[in-house]
């Protein structure tokens, strides 16, 4: 029996598990100068559904590291970056798991483009839907993964939105620690939305089966 999860859907829904109030209805989103402390409310939801995430930067030579983009952190959160020069996506899913996707090599001087891609299942549960991402430089494929179930309700809720460095606490403190100050030259960072599974019809219904389970 569990009663925990309908409360935890009827306190959230109204602010939280549907569009942020400053991003709703918008599906493309552009960053084109490091930025801090974003507030959770006014961040683009990545959240049970697919996106595109793009990072436009400029290697020095002698190579670059540091955070392109992150939100949330060491309780739950996402960050673009680079280690070791290297392209690398993680997904902190609750602080049990770390999803991982890198480059093989780092990225020499230049200009490069780094996009990870994360297609969701067509079918499956409406929270926590699991997908694939991908992981692309320069428009070849550098890492791929498929996950069952992803994140199903919010990222850490007191972290920020942070562009070009991290100011809250790292999505992986195995990689990096804050506040990782991107080292090259940042070009843009573009975020794609795709279309939510969550909508207040959706939530209702699972809050009656829930309601309905727990009564059983």
């Amino acid at each position: 029996m569990n009663i925990v999860l309908p409360k935890m859907i009827a306190r959230a829904a109204p602010h939280r598990m549907l569009e942020h109030a400053s991003t709703a209805g918008r599906t493309h989103l552009e960053y084109t100068t490091p930025m801090t402390s974003t507030q959770f409310a006014v961040a683009p939801s990545i959240i049970n559904r697919s996106y595109t995430i793009t990072a436009d930067i400029d290697v020095p030579q002698g190579g670059a590291n540091g955070m392109l983009v992150t939100q949330g952190g060491w309780f739950s959160g996402w960050g673009l970056y680079l280690k070791d020069g290297k392209p690398t996506f993680t997904m902190d899913l609750l602080d049990i798991e770390r999803p991982k996707w890198q480059s093989a090599d780092a990225l020499p001087p230049g200009k490069h483009t780094i996009v990870f891609d994360w297609k969701m299942d067509p079918q499956g549960p409406p929270l926590g839907r699991g997908g694939t991402g991908t992981l692309s430089v320069d428009g070849r494929q550098a890492a791929q993964r498929s996950l069952p179930k992803t994140q199903p309700l919010i990222w850490a809720w007191d972290e920020t939105l942070d562009v070009g460095s991290d100011t809250g606490t790292p999505v992986d403190d195995k990689d990096y620690q804050v506040p990782f100050a991107f080292t090259g030259k940042l070009g843009k960072i573009t975020v794609e939305l795709g279309e939510s599974t969550v909508s207040p019809v959706i939530i209702k219904r699972m809050m009656e089966e829930l309601s309905q389970k727990k009564d059983d």
